[in-house]
């Protein structure tokens, strides 16, 4: 009987978990490489993340297939055509570190957002 109560709270756990992603909608802003000042504006609905970063001649760049589970996050962008496939960790409730793609051929970069109030 103890076994199979454990094991079930252990599921429901682990389900809860999975279910209850980071909510990080808002505007995000962040810096590359000490230079270029980013931003992401997110929405989640369930593990569903949407919206966009402003590009560097000033329109809006959607992201797409972007999915949260947890305290992971992807997405997708179209800069410039070329596709560039990102990935995130959400620290807390104000910061987010994303791996972003070297561009031409650079290793890989790391980029830390900040929740803006």
């Amino acid at each position: 009987m103890t076994k199979k109560f454990l094991l079930s709270a252990i599921l429901i756990l682990a389900i809860v978990t999975v279910c209850f992603a980071a909510d990080i909608t808002g505007h995000w802003t962040g810096r590359i490489a000490d230079q270029f000042d980013i931003s992401y504006d997110f929405k989640v609905d369930g593990e569903k993340l949407t919206g966009g970063t402003t590009g560097p001649d000033g329109s809006v760049i959607p992201i797409k297939d972007g999915v949260i589970k947890g305290d992971s996050l992807s997405f997708s962008i179209n800069l410039m055509d070329n596709v560039m496939k990102i990935g995130g960790k959400i620290k807390d409730d104000n910061t987010i570190t994303l791996k972003m793609p070297g561009m031409g051929g650079r290793e890989p970069m790391s980029v830390i957002l900040t929740k803006s109030k």
